[in-house]
């Protein structure tokens, strides 16, 4: 029974890594945000764009180096797997997640803009 549902598991993994594998990367359409940015709920973070395929996120004082997840949706989508954070990027807004309790760290998060 075990081994069955092993072989059922394992193929089942198999089956949604082949499905994501042919869907197809769209490139986002508008430019990555970064610097300073003010979130809802006066939670704030900093995004250096460090390469096309990494950014830099200070959360909370601390530094995260976060990797370009590519999407076929067009937002930007980074994570860093080892301590599970996720940041998504739509021209809206951006949001922080915390993947391993499936929860929303922060939200309508947009660039500080400078006040003259």
């Amino acid at each position: 029974m075990y081994r069955l549902l092993a072989v059922l598991t394992a193929a089942g993994l198999l089956a949604c890594a082949q499905a994501r594998a042919t869907e197809e990367v769209v490139v986002p359409s508008y430019p990555m945000k970064s610097g300073r940015m003010t979130c809802s709920d006066h939670q704030s973070m900093d995004i250096e764009h460090v390469a096309a395929n990494s950014l830099e996120l200070i959360w909370k004082g601390r530094r995260y180096r976060l990797e370009r997840d590519p999407t076929s949706t067009g937002a930007y989508h980074f994570d860093d797997s080892k301590v599970g954070l996720v940041m998504i990027q739509i021209p809206a807004k951006s949001m922080l997640f915390d993947n391993r309790n499936m929860t929303r760290l922060a939200d309508d998060c947009n660039p500080v803009v400078a006040s003259r």
